[in-house]
């Protein structure tokens, strides 16, 4: 289960940040984290939307309707994407995904209202009836609210409600 929230977490995680260009001398920290056969073009950051905002006070893009988001494997779907950056722009700070949000990556699937990733402490908060799951594994997490907090591979559950679904036997052909 562990597996399945983390991997679900840095799906996130990766699509949120990765769009953001970091000093060409040291991989990112994100860059670090993303999958071996995930370079090139796949590596690329994909967002699409009908209406996208960009306001330079607050250095943050908004992305409305139909907002897709797409990187190596992983999809995120959801009715508005808010990245908030630092006062330069360079640094992400928050992003916020409202509205039917639904991530999957390969087998592992998520939905909640709402998604708040808090960079400064890699903190995920999943919001509005946050359900993971695995398609292959099939177990599944429910609750009132899910907190990640990423470096120590933490979660919180409130509320919680884990359903531990048997595996199917495997028979082995002589």
């Amino acid at each position: 289960m562990r597996r399945l929230l983390l991997c679900f977490v840095l799906g996130v995680l990766l699509c949120g940040i990765g769009g953001y260009v970091e000093s060409q001398e040291r991989p990112s920290d994100i860059e670090r984290l993303l999958p071996q056969d995930c370079q090139g073009a796949a590596a690329a950051l994909d967002v699409t939307s009908t209406r996208m905002t960009f306001e330079r006070q607050t250095q943050s893009f908004v992305f409305e309707e139909n907002v897709r988001i797409r990187r190596c494997d992983m999809t995120i779907l959801c009715d508005r994407l808010e990245v908030k950056s630092d006062a330069t722009g360079q640094e992400v700070q928050h992003i916020i995904a409202t509205g039917k949000v639904r991530v999957q990556q390969g087998t592992r699937h998520g939905t909640a209202e709402r998604a708040e990733y808090f960079v400064a402490d890699q903190r995920l908060v999943l919001k509005g009836n946050p359900r993971a799951w695995d398609v292959q594994e099939q177990h599944e997490i429910t609750g009132e609210e899910i907190i990640i907090v990423l470096p120590r591979e933490h979660v919180l559950v409130k509320r919680a409600r884990v359903l531990f679904h048997p595996r199917k036997p495997t028979t082995k052909k002589p």
